[in-house]
């Protein structure tokens, strides 16, 4: 048995390698209150008086606060887990393309300061795409602060064509408060004001309100068609207190910033919308194989990894549940390869999809056989530090 944790940019998951559902989901950041303490956990968070709020991880999916880290993990083990980190195997889900120094922190928090007896760090987008029994993915990860294209071929990640755009679940969630402004008079602006409204409405709002369109909004108004009914109104209950009417164009131009953020403000750039990243990450996965050093009967084409890639689409992440994102990612990237079938995955089950990264992590905790994954031992690290990850 061990434990697996994932830390994504807005949702800590972690629990048993032997069960089906985590023992913790909490958010990836905490309240520090005025004496220095964290709170960590919903519930606690949602109930702190005072303090402000930080998050853990940055952008990238990488921890920035080291030490915070340590604190809740050892929360983890200590209140909600209830056992002793020297007991149990660790296995952590990490992000693509992790530096080597982020490795090297991940090392010493795990072996040194918690004292795990063997630990493994595991490819997030690889362990969620093997946890479905593909070897070969595009794995489109939509979350909070990013959204990251992973293409993988053969078990492995094509580093030099992962591609990221910060235009994710944050940028609406701000984009939604922004435009709600003026509907609700609200004028709290604190960091825990704004933490809370990201938990609360945003989140309902986000996933009843939202619809992404087929195709541009442009596109649907440059050919008369209204086959949405953009001027059709949805009611909205904000806190409890208020209904607020919108149409369904308004609701559609929301979510259409996450494809087309430059319709946001100018100084967005277009290239980091979503069908964008993902044809660039599609393109560059088939061109860095194409300079490779593959010859005669075992080369494989560009053509070839693109056919590959866009028959094994999977969506995953929170942010990705508004509706009609994934068809609307179909109908992109039938645009850009129109030469290809394209098949797309999107784990329809709410909470499954939610928990996808961590049960990737259970799949990788469970493999037949330790020699399948790449465990360090305490032991080992101890005689060889960092350099026990150049094996």
């Amino acid at each position: 048995m061990s434990v697996v944790i994932h830390n994504g940019t807005h949702t800590t998951i972690a629990g048993f390698g032997n069960r089906d559902i985590p023992q913790v989901v909490c958010p990836s950041s905490y309240v520090k209150k005025p004496d220095g303490s964290l709170i960590f956990g919903y519930n606690e968070m949602m109930m702190a008086e005072d303090g402000d709020i930080f998050t853990i991880m940055d952008s990238k999916g990488i921890p920035y606060n080291w030490d915070a880290l340590e604190a809740q993990w050892r929360w983890i083990y200590e209140e909600q887990l209830q056992c002793n980190p020297k007991d149990l195997p660790l296995v952590v889900t990490v992000a693509a393309g992790l530096p080597l120094s982020a490795q090297s922190q991940y090392l010493e928090l795990a072996l040194k300061k918690l004292q795990v007896p063997v630990f493994q760090m595991v490819i997030e987008p690889l362990a969620v795409s093997l946890s479905l029994g593909r070897n070969t993915a595009l794995v489109i990860d939509v979350g909070a602060a990013k959204m990251t294209v992973t293409p993988i071929i053969d078990g492995t990640v094509m580093q030099n064509a992962v591609e990221r755009s910060k235009f994710a679940g944050d940028f609406l969630d701000f984009q939604i408060s922004e435009y709600m402004k003026d509907k609700v008079s609200d004028t709290n602006t604190s960091s825990y004001d704004l933490w809370r409204n990201s938990r609360t409405w945003i989140q309902d709002f986000k996933a009843y309100m939202l619809q992404v369109s087929p195709s541009k909004i442009q596109e649907l108004d440059s050919l008369n068609l209204d086959m949405m009914g953009m001027n059709f109104s949805k009611n909205f209950l904000y806190k409890r207190k208020k209904t607020i009417s919108l149409t369904q164009r308004e609701c559609c131009t929301l979510a259409e910033y996450i494809f087309q953020p430059q319709l946001a403000s100018p100084q967005f750039p277009a290239s980091e919308g979503l069908a964008e990243v993902i044809g660039k990450a599609v393109k560059k996965a088939g061109a860095s194989t194409a300079g490779g050093s593959s010859s005669g009967a075992n080369a494989i084409s560009p053509e070839q990894i693109h056919a590959a890639l866009l028959t094994n689409i999977v969506i995953t992440g929170s942010s990705s549940l508004i509706a009609g994102l994934e068809q609307r990612i179909v109908n992109e990237l039938s645009y850009q390869f129109p030469q290809y079938k394209l098949s797309s995955f999107a784990n329809p089950m709410v909470l499954d999809r939610k928990l996808q990264s961590w049960h990737g992590g259970v799949t990788m905790a469970n493999l037949p056989s330790w020699d399948l994954g790449e465990w360090v031992s305490r032991q080992d690290y101890e005689a060889e530090g960092v350099e026990v990850l150049e094996k």
